[in-house]
């Protein structure tokens, strides 16, 4: 008790400190110390929330609430990471460079600022958007303004209490663990509140229309073909979509690219279109959720639409619903990833565009229905861990192997999905205008895209796969998660909703992968589930995999493995 009033003492009686936290604090101080009951025991607890630990820096770099605290995300905590992140450049590059972007979140314009300040005090040169732009953006411009970093400030679809700090490489992906664990080293060895330094000539620049400009036609350069130029912009024109961009970063690069495809008409949605990072009528901003896309499904039923498309705030995922036979389909992230794998094979086959060792990556935790679309194309299929570092790694790979152009698609199933090369993460940009084209393209032949993904259904059987996700909030949260990853690993299952359990991998062992605290559990049949703690939430996520001659075979196997697990949890 006594450590944990040290801790916030030392925060109160710092010299400058920012008027809003300090009254946070001295009133949180005032009700542990002189409160009673319940408020007593809610501000005690509260405290040992803030300060029981430093937010954790790796390879996601920093996610948190916004507050007070070393366990928070605030003007002190962004310093201090990124002086960790201002030795590192210096340490390992000449006159470095780092670029940074930011979304609609909270504090998210001030926290760029304070981490440029910080970066140009250590002599680093910053390249800062002059608005609001997406990660993929950032990823981009880390790589077409030759930077040594990239630092872009958003915790992507979180509640609005939120806030985070991701950190890219040179080539335009997030840091490796190796990077991770030398930037949190030199966090550790920096005093939160230490003054800046002097710096040494070094400079901002705003990146504007060039930039910007330079992304736009790198996605636009990820364009399908089929028939003629002016067939394609027909085709293109007979297209009516609904957007919302909750709020966040893509409402101008998302509008921008369909304006320069010819789509014919995009109706935004007019209370998510503005950037506000109290997200109004979304509390929770995650495109993967129908509760997110409600104001979006409105406009999209009223005006009888092609597509709707959904972006988070920092416009790196999309969702979508498709108009199926007069009624609104909501389509999962594996779905789309399955539909535009197979349009992409399709329409380059057909246009003698494929490379000739073309390969696809998807996470372990994907859709294993991509595999047989994959090898009716001749296209290989690489897997990894999940999170799209690990495509950006392997697209790296690639690059430094002389095959950057063997990779024609990538996705994750948290709606994630990237073809070329300009970024190394995920782009919701990119896939806004892919997922166009394939609508357009379906259209045209008088088909949906639930009607295409029936087709393949059909020819290679019914996947299933579904999220369960279990909350462990605070520090008793992160123990109990710990213990249930631990009991797994030690003690697994012998058999799970009356089949028999035949294989255990433990991706911590596992051979060809990076260390991960990730465990998967498969059945005689073929069904599976894939364990991990979330790197940027504090949940337990739980991904049930079956296949089924049909949905609803497929379904009843899926249900029967939730229903146990969440017994067994």
């Amino acid at each position: 008790m006594s450590e944990m009033f040290a801790k916030i003492d030392s925060w109160i009686e710092c010299k400058g400190m920012d008027k809003d936290m300090l009254a946070e604090l001295v009133k949180l101080k005032e009700d542990a110390t002189n409160g009673s009951g319940a408020v007593k025991a809610a501000a005690i607890e509260e405290i040992n929330d803030r300060f029981y630990r430093e937010l954790e820096f790796g390879t996601g770099g920093l996610r948190g609430v916004l507050g007070a605290g070393t366990n928070r995300m605030n003007v002190y905590t962004v310093r201090k990471a990124t002086a960790g992140v201002a030795k590192y450049v210096n340490s390992h590059y000449e006159k470095p460079s780092v670029a940074i972007s930011y979304d609609s979140r909270i504090n998210s314009e001030l926290f760029a600022r304070t981490a440029a300040e910080v970066l140009i005090s250590s002599g680093i040169d910053v390249y800062l958007y002059d608005a609001l732009m997406p990660a993929p953006a950032l990823s981009f411009a880390t790589r077409f303004h030759g930077c040594a970093i990239g630092i872009m400030i958003t915790a992507s679809h979180n509640p609005c209490k939120y806030n985070g700090y991701k950190v890219y490489n040179e080539d335009g992906c997030q840091v490796t663990a190796e990077a991770a664990e030398e930037i949190l080293r030199n966090i550790l060895e920096t005093d939160m509140f230490a003054e800046l330094g002097q710096g040494t000539g070094a400079k901002l620049t705003y990146m504007k229309e060039e930039t910007k400009n330079a992304f736009y036609e790198a996605v636009m350069a990820q364009r399908m073909a089929w028939g003629s130029e002016e067939e394609m912009k027909k085709d293109m024109a007979g297209l009516s979509v609904v957007y919302t961009p909750l709020n966040g970063t893509g409402n101008i690069p998302v509008r921008e690219v369909l304006k320069r495809l010819g789509v014919g008409a995009v109706h935004v949605v007019k209370e998510q279109e503005l950037p506000d990072g109290n997200f109004p009528t979304c509390p929770y901003p995650n495109p993967e959720k129908k509760e997110a896309l409600e104001r979006g499904l409105l406009l999209f039923e009223e005006l009888k639409s092609d597509l709707l498309l959904a972006t988070d705030p920092d416009c790196d995922r999309i969702g979508i619903a498709v108009n199926a036979d007069g009624q609104e389909t909501l389509l999962t992230g594996n779905e789309v990833g399955i539909l535009l794998l197979d349009f992409i094979c399709r329409t380059r086959t057909a246009a003698q565009a494929m490379p000739k060792n073309p390969v696809a990556v998807r996470t372990i935790v994907s859709s294993k229905m991509p595999d047989l679309i994959a090898q009716e194309y001749g296209v290989a299929i690489k897997t990894t861990l999940t999170g799209f570092k690990y495509i950006g790694e392997y697209i790296a790979e690639l690059e430094r192997c002389g095959r950057e152009q063997d990779y024609i698609f990538g996705f994750e199933e948290s709606y994630g999905y990237l073809t070329g090369t300009h970024v190394r993460d995920k782009d919701a940009v990119n896939a806004a205008l892919l997922i166009c084209q394939m609508a357009a393209y379906y259209k045209k032949q008088g088909k949906t895209l639930a009607g295409r993904l029936s087709e393949l259904y059909g020819k290679h059987g019914h996947f299933i796969n579904h999220l369960v996700e279990f909350a462990f909030e605070g520090e008793k949260g992160m123990r109990t998660m710990e213990g249930i990853m631990d009991s797994l690993r030690s003690s697994p299952p012998a058999e799970m909703a009356g089949e028999k359990v035949t294989g255990v991998t433990d991706y911590e062992k596992q051979e060809g992968f990076p260390k991960s605290n990730v465990i998967e559990v498969c059945m005689e049949s073929g069904s599976s589930f894939i364990a991990r703690p979330s790197g940027t939430e504090p949940k337990l996520k739980i991904y049930v995999s079956a296949k089924g001659s049909t949905r609803e075979a497929a379904e009843e196997e899926v249900e029967s493995l939730v229903k146990e697990i969440n017994s067994m949890i």
